[in-house]
């Protein structure tokens, strides 16, 4: 006789950021609570399921005190245009762990909303931000005031 040991909770969504723009590479992890038998597992995005090249199945982890699994599934892929939806523009990841025959399932969605510049040019900008805001203004003028002192005298050279 085989009994059923259901989830304690809803499957751990890691790795994946709660903002991203068109562009980026969305890569993240999902693993369930121990179970048996050991879960399907499923990504949708946007409610429907991911494809297979989207996915990464990981070995099946076996609790050593006893015949209870758990499984962990990955994600993969560039975010487009359509994935931001909705008059909010949001991106909704779900993933799914059922059990017997998809009979049961415990979710975890999170919604994931749209930047207007991907992550690395948020960066470069934060960088160039802070970078201006650390200029030595004194610095910056003896130069421009050499620069024209040089000029200047360039052209009386050539003027006589």
């Amino acid at each position: 006789m085989l009994l059923t040991e259901y989830p304690e909770g809803n499957p751990l969504i890691e790795g994946v950021l709660n903002r991203y723009a068109v562009g980026d590479l969305l890569s993240g992890n999902c693993t369930s609570s121990k179970s048996y038998p050991q879960p399907l597992m499923t990504w949708y995005v946007n409610g429907i399921q991911a494809s297979n090249n989207q996915m990464e199945n990981y070995p099946v982890l076996v609790n050593p005190e006893g015949p209870l699994y758990s499984k962990a599934v990955g994600i993969r892929f560039k975010v487009e245009k359509d994935h931001f939806q909705g008059p909010n523009e949001e991106l909704d990841l779900t993933c799914e762990a059922s059990l017997i025959q998809e009979q049961l399932k415990w979710r975890k969605m999170i919604v994931i909303q749209s930047l207007t510049q991907s992550y690395t040019e948020n960066m470069f900008l934060e960088k160039y931000r802070n970078n201006i805001n650390t200029i030595n203004p004194g610095k910056h003028i003896s130069t421009l005031v050499a620069l024209f002192v040089a000029s200047f005298t360039h052209m009386i050279v050539h003027e006589t």
